[in-house]
């Protein structure tokens, strides 16, 4: 008899009513323990409220049903469908929600419904390779912003592959810590891509290409990624420089003349085939015949083995110099020039140019340590 009076009266009242009178009948219809008859009856009626034609019915409704678990399926599937801020308290909310219904959402919701799917808790891993898949750009970085959120490595390249020059995309992927090293390297090559057409990129005060500028950046950023790496870590990431045909002789070089040797090792038992350690030993005598066979199984030039040789060796003589490592990298670019003639670097393009950059580069980085150091002493 309640909800039959409730029915008659509802067609007839304000809104503003209807709205207060429908949000108590989901709280009751929730949290009072109606039985047989009258649950039905009033199931009926929030189900016939659906259709009201005042929103703030509706918003009363999701707001109510957002803070339950469990609610009638056909009542959650059309709050769902409904205005966004109808569907948002559900979605946002402990609402159990079918994960197609979820996909469904994903593939074809607004940005702020694809958002709050992505921000939800306890998000399966086929939901996630869904949103990654075909959710916009915001959606995709709260749900890497999402800790609670298992990604696999295949959905996080292909988040990188649709918004990998978007900043908010790749902070939220930087910080997360289950990001494979190769997936951060895509993220910086992508990002550093769109610094190409940044107005000091093209501005006067560069004399070298865009292009040859973001591939500097790149090489940085790859020999950044590795320092800290650990050895499988670094294994992958080599892994990756290969298959994506990014593993260049100048990467190698910025690698030996930095003394990035972890990355070294890996990359030239990965392109010779000998192992880690025959790499290393062969490393540790560069004027033996050893290291010149790894530099040809490897695939590197002839020409390009004297200068390999060298840059080793010369980090074998300041290894153990009481200076930073950046002042070490200053000295074995600077051999390497001094030596220009006798290692014909005149003949190697590109590798020529890279050693005075490097030269430089190091000096700087020095610059910065010796300075860091000396505030620290004055702190």
């Amino acid at each position: 008899m309640i909800i039959k009076s409730f029915l008659n009266w509802v067609q007839h009242a304000p809104s503003g009513s209807r709205a207060l009178a429908a949000g108590a009948l989901a709280r009751a219809f929730l949290y009072s323990d109606l039985e047989g008859s009258e649950y039905d009856e009033a199931e009926a009626a929030l189900t016939f409220l659906l259709d009201d034609r005042d929103l703030a019915v509706r918003v009363a409704l999701g707001d109510a049903f957002g803070s339950a678990e469990v609610i009638p399926q056909h009542i959650l599937s059309a709050l769902l469908v409904d205005e966004d801020v109808v569907a948002l308290p559900l979605l946002s909310g402990a609402t159990i929600i079918p994960e197609s219904e979820l996909i469904d959402l994903v593939a074809t919701g607004s940005a702020q419904r694809c958002g709050a799917v992505a921000s939800r808790p306890n998000i399966s891993v086929s939901l996630a390779a869904a949103i990654c898949e075909v959710a916009c750009e915001s959606a995709c970085a709260a749900l890497l912003s999402n800790s609670k959120t298992e990604i696999t490595a295949t959905s996080m390249e292909r988040v990188v592959e649709r918004f990998g020059d978007s900043r908010d995309v790749k902070d939220a992927l930087m910080l997360r810590e289950d990001v494979p090293l190769q997936v951060r390297h895509m993220m910086l090559r992508r990002y550093t891509e769109s610094l190409s057409r940044h107005p000091q990129v093209l501005g006067a005060r560069n004399m070298r290409a865009p292009e040859q500028l973001v591939a500097d950046a790149q090489d940085r950023s790859t020999i950044s990624l590795a320092w800290s790496a650990s050895e499988k870590e670094v294994h992958g990431l080599v892994e990756h420089l290969v298959v994506s045909a990014q593993m260049t002789s100048v990467l190698l070089l910025r690698a030996a003349v930095t003394g990035c040797f972890n990355l070294l090792t890996s990359s030239l038992a990965r392109l010779s085939g000998h192992g880690d350690d025959e790499v290393f030993d062969a490393l540790g005598t560069p004027d033996g015949p050893s290291l010149r066979r790894v530099l040809s199984a490897a695939g590197l030039p002839d020409r390009t083995h004297a200068l390999f040789q060298e840059c080793i060796s010369s980090w074998q003589r300041v290894e153990n110099m009481q200076i930073d490592h950046w002042a070490k990298s200053r000295i074995v670019a600077g051999d390497l020039i001094a030596l220009e003639d006798n290692l014909g670097i005149e003949d190697l393009g590109d590798l020529q140019d890279l050693l005075h950059r490097l030269s430089n580069e190091a000096a700087r980085e020095s610059a910065r340590a010796h300075v860091a150091e000396m505030l620290s002493d004055v702190a």
